[in-house]
């Protein structure tokens, strides 16, 4: 489909892509997004194509130009859902999308016991997921 590590990782942050999503007309909450980039197979096949083909057809688009090529200093760079989805986008290449799922849900299981939690609105990821292959 699109190579969602390399365009997170040089050109654009989390945060930067879901305000590209919403400005396009396709909002998304964090486990929506983080889902779709880490495992797009479990998107609806139109929505699926319709967001591939906003990323293909608009790469160059003012909404994207507005995030890229940003300062290494932009805290959105540093955010805790920035730095896990290219934790986990890493991890799923090195070691496949089964190894790269339990790992997340070992990861948000850990992170729901702190005492402040970096990925809150990931805690429901996973019931989100058993919702949607039901």
């Amino acid at each position: 489909m699109f190579d969602t590590f390399t365009m997170l990782h040089f050109e654009i942050s989390f945060t930067g892509i879901q305000s590209w999503f919403h400005m396009a007309g396709f909002p998304m909450d964090d486990s929506a997004l983080f889902r779709f980039l880490l495992q797009p197979r479990w998107l609806d096949n139109d929505l699926q194509t319709k967001l591939a083909c906003l990323i293909l057809y608009r790469y160059e688009n003012v909404f994207f130009q507005v995030h890229r090529s940003m300062d290494m200093d932009d805290p959105a760079l540093s955010s805790p859902l920035h730095q896990i989805l290219l934790r986990m986008m890493n991890h799923r290449t090195l070691y496949g999308e089964e190894e790269t799922v339990l790992d997340l849900y070992l990861l948000l299981q850990e992170d729901r016991q702190k005492e402040k939690p970096l990925y809150p609105s990931f805690h429901h990821l996973f019931t989100s997921l058993n919702e949607m292959e039901s």
